[in-house]
């Protein structure tokens, strides 16, 4: 595998290809208000590290990937070379970046594809001209039935959408493959939260962040706390069919009979980065699976029960900043 950190994915891999991170490398990212920019090398990748880029083009090499005339694959050498290709892919593209380059986005702070012969400066606003990409002569797809997941003709698009705007489908409800049981009463959602990303693979290191949200916790209705006897602060295990995980009760305003675990834990900084043994991570807990149709996946929930596990004396800061002293028990219940 290949990543900047040593993350828990790196510690079962056989092999670990060190990559740089933004800063070590140059190249170009794009917002999601369609606004590119040219990001710089400021300095080299420590050690072994290399870009993405120097990594792919060096695997390609030792595997002699060529294409069919016998050329070697990719075409292209560095960065900037990645770039010119990819211009000319997006040609006549709603995305062209085909009136783009490295010497024009040295001179800017960012240009908004599309940026092309006839937008050489790049375009602030789509669909000023009251035409848009769903429009039935310019799409190249038609979307499909929401049930069956069969494509939908032209003719068919045509009819159901002849001004190319947004359209909104109705579709029947049906019951989720895991639904709550007598075993697993509560339904488990899992998220993000206000002080990590992802994994915290870069603001587990960043202190303050760490600081505001050291540790995993469950979110429990009051209604749910009361009938289970559960209180802020203490600890609680979390079940369904594929695992456990213990985190600290958080009594809030979430509906009754859902639970709420952020996945942000895992065990990188555990003294078991593997997690062999591990009750933390959220994500172990949920299901494998995803829509059929949109292929949107189902990584977030599952049927799951909650019980107290103990509780503690140590001054414990819970995610919303205010702190509670419990009794001091150990996660499994005993002093």
């Amino acid at each position: 595998m290949q990543d900047a950190f040593r993350t828990e994915t790196a510690e079962l891999a056989d092999v670990v290809l060190p990559a740089a991170i933004w800063g070590e490398k140059t190249g170009t990212f794009t917002n999601a208000d369609r606004t590119v920019h040219l990001s710089e090398k400021a300095v080299e990748p420590p050690g072994q590290a290399r870009p993405d880029l120097d990594i792919l083009l060096d695997y390609a090499r030792r595997m002699d990937f060529r294409d069919k005339d016998g050329a070697p694959l990719p075409r292209w050498h560095d960065a900037e070379s990645a770039f010119e290709a990819w211009k000319r892919a997006s040609a006549g593209r709603p995305c062209g970046y085909s009136g783009l380059s490295y010497a024009k986005l040295r001179t800017t702070s960012g240009v908004q594809w599309p940026c092309t012969d006839e937008h050489p400066d790049g375009t602030e606003r789509l669909y000023t001209d009251g035409k848009f990409f769903a429009q039935p002569g310019y799409c190249e797809s038609y979307g499909r039935d929401l049930v069956t997941g069969a494509p939908m003709e032209p003719d068919e698009y045509r009819a159901m959408n002849p001004d190319g705007k947004a359209m909104i489908k109705a579709a029947e409800y049906l019951e989720p493959q895991e639904a709550p049981s007598d075993e697993h009463p509560f339904a488990l959602i899992t998220g993000r939260t206000i002080h990590h990303f992802h994994t915290r693979t870069k603001t587990a290191r960043a202190p303050q962040l760490q600081a505001a949200a050291p540790e995993s916790w469950v979110e429990v209705s009051d209604v749910d706390a009361k009938r289970l006897d559960l209180h802020e602060g203490d600890w609680a295990e979390i079940t369904t069919p594929r695992g456990r995980a213990q985190a600290r009760v958080r009594v809030g305003g979430i509906r009754e009979g859902v639970l709420f675990l952020p996945f942000h834990y895992g065990y990188f900084d555990t003294d078991d980065p593997t997690g062999r043994d591990g009750d933390r991570a959220a994500n172990e807990l949920t299901r494998t699976d995803w829509d059929p149709v949109s292929k949107q996946p189902l990584f977030k929930t599952a049927a799951a029960a909650i019980r107290r596990a103990g509780s503690s004396l140590d001054t414990v800061k819970a995610p919303g900043g205010h702190t509670r002293v419990e009794e001091d028990l150990e996660p499994g219940g005993n002093r």
